[in-house]
């Protein structure tokens, strides 16, 4: 592109992967004044490798695999191109042995009709999703439709009764999984996303080895270091002129054309009323209220030899009874189970979500590791299972910058509230001043966020370019 006859300042706030990746357009065509504003003293957000466990490979305290690693997602297409997918693979969740809490593991055959009810199940629950809101005047969470028609389908199973019961066990163990992967108590979560977008994108989720890390530096490898200020803290962004004012807690003053936020549903849902001056249309503070950024963290534990190997590489924990009655006695119930991290030997990742995992923060690693042992010693069968030697949690909720794992609607929903959050805030005169670029933008906490950093980028770049061609400048 050729070079831009007025150089627009631009301000980034965020250097996770929508902020790096919005920058890195910019650059690309040709915008020489764009400066990245962290609040951390790191680039990445929610994307955080780092060293832990044995071997060399290192471990993902956020962003864990590429959802749907084809020809169409951006972020596989960098993967693949520097070579970070070695060595590869597709992670399959319901491949875990599902033991029960008296050791014994659940037969095959019971967890492989499970899986399938449960698959069906799901699929129904998103593909009538909005028809159920329209037919009860209200808006319908996932759990109680989740429940509905696993009850339904689990009538129509011809089998005894000890099958029956492992199966419900094997169906609540599979709707912890999916409090994981939705980020979020069900009961909190809802979509408004239409049929033909809950259609399965080919190629499963794919681990990158050598981790997150490896795509941010590929992204910033052209973005010149001056553009990049880490420990900026935005507390202020004055936009009721044509030219915005951003000030950081440190007391620097930083002028802008346009501000790009990439900033979390979490922090903009706490901050956003003395962040913004004046302060956000009414409308974009109702999505914010609508909008939720889910709980969800995981948990390292390194040993001094292999736990689950050869036998098991990945567990299932099948409670007799998921209900938490106490969060500070029940907690790790929401404990989905745990999996043997493949580029390593004696290092086991599990995945905690909901309520639980935000009560988990307040407790020390050697607490934590201490129960999660016991949970093994129980549901393996093998009272010799030592305490591990390191542990490491991820605590999402409670950082400053982010408050929370990745986002959802709730039930509290305003119909078409995505598509509302990204349009840009504009001047009297019409000009884009401010633009929200994020996870929340397009569903997906990698490379959605990258994706919805680009697309902003794509609209100051489409403005500057008619601008050029118009000899408005």
């Amino acid at each position: 592109m050729s070079i831009l006859r007025k150089q627009p300042n631009v301000v980034i706030i965020g250097a996770g992967m929508a902020g790096i990746s919005a920058a890195r357009r910019l650059v690309d065509a040709g915008f020489r004044n764009v400066l990245i504003l962290e609040a951390a003293d790191r680039i990445g957000g929610r994307i955080h490798t780092v060293s832990f466990g044995d071997g060399n490979y290192p471990v993902e305290l956020g962003a864990n695999w590429i959802h749907a690693p084809n020809a169409q997602n951006s972020t596989f297409q960098i993967a693949e191109a520097i070579g970070a997918l070695q060595p590869y693979r597709i992670y399959n969740s319901m491949s875990s042995r599902f033991l029960r809490e008296d050791g014994v593991e659940i037969r095959r055959e019971i967890i492989k009709e499970a899986f399938h009810i449960f698959n069906r199940v799901q699929d129904k629950v998103y593909r009538t999703i909005i028809n159920e809101r329209t037919k009860h005047n209200r808006i319908i969470t996932l759990e109680p439709l989740l429940c509905e028609y696993l009850e339904k389908e689990l009538q129509n199973v011809k089998a005894d009764g000890s099958y029956i019961q492992d199966m419900q066990k094997a169906l609540k163990a599979m709707m912890n999984f999916r409090r994981c992967y939705e980020g979020d108590e069900l009961d909190r979560i809802t979509w408004e996303k239409p049929e033909e977008e809950y259609n399965i994108t080919e190629g499963g989720e794919v681990h990158i080895p050598g981790g997150y890390c490896q795509i941010l530096n590929h992204i910033m490898k052209l973005i010149p270091k001056k553009s990049l200020m880490l420990k900026k803290e935005v507390v202020e962004i004055l936009w009721n002129s044509e030219i915005t004012e951003i000030k950081t807690r440190d007391g620097s003053t930083f002028k802008a054309d346009h501000v790009i936020v990439t900033s979390s549903i979490g922090y903009l849902k706490k901050h956003h009323e003395t962040l913004f001056n004046p302060k956000l249309p009414q409308i974009n503070i109702d999505v914010l209220t609508s909008l939720e950024l889910g709980r969800v963290n995981k948990i390292f534990l390194e040993f001094d030899q292999p736990i689950l190997a050869p036998t098991y590489h990945s567990v299932a924990f099948t409670w007799d009874d998921t209900t938490i009655e106490n969060i500070q006695n029940d907690w790790y119930k929401r404990i989905f189970g745990f999996e043997q991290i493949f580029t390593k030997n004696n290092t086991l990742l599990g995945w905690i979500a909901g309520d639980a995992a935000e009560y988990m923060e307040t407790l020390s690693n050697d607490e934590i590791g201490k129960i999660c042992a016991e949970l093994l010693r129980k549901f393996l069968g093998n009272r010799n299972i030592p305490n591990p030697k390191a542990v490491l949690v991820s605590r999402w909720c409670s950082n400053p910058y982010v408050l929370g794992a990745y986002f959802h609607q709730t039930k509290r929903m305003i119909p078409g509230e995505q598509v509302i959050f990204s349009e840009p805030i504009t001047t009297p005169s019409g000009g884009p001043v401010i633009l929200f670029a994020g996870e929340a933008l397009s569903n997906c906490c990698t490379h959605g966020a990258r994706d919805s950093g680009i697309q902003q980028a794509e609209r100051l770049i489409d403005l500057y370019m008619k601008k050029n061609i118009d000899g408005t400048f």
